[in-house]
């Protein structure tokens, strides 16, 4: 009975071991890389973010498609959160300028890594997220991954995961951590991204991962589909609190975005998609 107890323990362990134990090492290797040359976005790649007054999402509320909010010079894409001293053309005491790939591209799976520098001020808040290509059950059902978010002068970032599953349960497993940043210095962020986890990186160190449990269902584990990339400079709203005018602008300086691709032994797993609208 001993020797038979032994046989099922171990042939037990084999099968839950095999379950969870990944085909072969992850690898990621750069796809391409955005480095912003020239003096206009990618427009195969890249769109500004438009806002409008009263809409429901702080992030949102102030993002403007002035010229000025979004440049790019010297190979330096540069965002900026401004006072709008022309309430005329808009009527929105704060303007704010963003990018994102949505409707140009999407990636399932691989590495994400920006070089990025905050100019920090009271109210600043900005960010760099990703959003799913398709939600048809929306915001939080979906999922959202915040690469990083600073609020005013923080000494770190927030890396952040949103799901149905987390705006229940936040802490099974934490959804969100920090990482000590270089204020005002060029740091670089990295989010590694597999079917079994998401790792954020900040100058090649680990700072919070969020493991995929075992058996998880589209609630608990919405990131097996493709997420288009947002880089915005946000002010103001119900989380980061009151913007000091007089301080503004703020800016969101971002050297280089760079896209890996992800393979599992060798096989080669991401999806990136360029959809036609």
């Amino acid at each position: 009975m001993q020797r038979l107890a032994a046989i099922v323990f171990t042939v037990l362990a084999f099968a839950a071991s095999a379950e969870i134990a990944p085909a072969g090492p992850y690898t990621f290797q750069l796809k391409f890389t955005e480095n912003f040359n020239g003096s206009e976005l990618n427009p195969k790649l890249w769109r500004r973010i438009e806002g409008f007054p009263g809409m429901g999402a702080d992030w949102r509320k102030n993002m403007s498609l002035r010229e000025d909010l979004v440049e790019v010079k010297g190979g330096i894409l540069t965002l900026k959160g401004v006072r709008n001293d022309d309430t005329s053309a808009d009527p929105r005491r704060l303007l704010t300028g963003g990018i994102t790939t949505d409707g140009l591209f999407g990636m399932k799976y691989g590495k994400l890594e920006a070089r990025i520098r905050l100019v920090a001020k009271k109210g600043a808040w900005p960010a760099f997220w990703m959003m799913p290509v398709s939600s048809p059950n929306g915001w939080p059902n979906d999922g959202e991954i915040d690469i990083l978010e600073r609020l005013n002068f923080d000494p770190f970032v927030y890396h952040t995961v949103h799901s149905a599953w987390t705006k229940k349960s936040p802490g099974d497993p934490p959804s969100s951590g920090k990482g000590k940043i270089k204020p005002d210095a060029w740091n670089v962020y990295a989010l590694e991204w597999t079917p079994d986890s998401l790792v954020w990186k900040i100058n090649g160190r680990a700072m919070h991962k969020y493991r995929k449990p075992l058996n998880a269902d589209h609630e608990r584990w919405p990131w097996d589909a493709p997420f288009y990339v947002m880089l915005d400079m946000q002010l103001g709203g119900k989380w980061v609190g009151e913007v000091d005018e007089d301080a503004l602008p703020a800016i969101m300086q971002v050297d280089w975005v760079k896209f890996y691709q992800l393979s599992q032994g060798s096989k080669r797993i991401s999806e990136f998609s360029r959809p036609n609208r």
